[in-house]
């Protein structure tokens, strides 16, 4: 986990969210919620290099509604 924190943080993505996201990989998360919006732009320009699907939960519940 500690490796991928590392490969994260190289992408702009601060030390405890690299940490959560890592994480949420290696656990095989299929959603990882967070309102940072800081968090959403980082992984919204770097989609190829995280491998969990990351929203805002209302758009994620909106999502899940329809």
């Amino acid at each position: 986990i500690l490796k991928r924190v590392y490969e994260i943080q190289k992408i702009g993505i601060k030390s405890y969210d690299a940490l959560h996201l890592a994480s949420a990989e290696y656990g095989r998360a299929k959603i990882f919620l967070t309102t940072d919006d800081k968090l959403l732009k980082s992984v919204q320009n770097n989609l190829d290099k995280i491998h969990v699907k990351v929203q805002n939960p209302l758009n994620w519940i909106l999502e899940v509604l329809k």
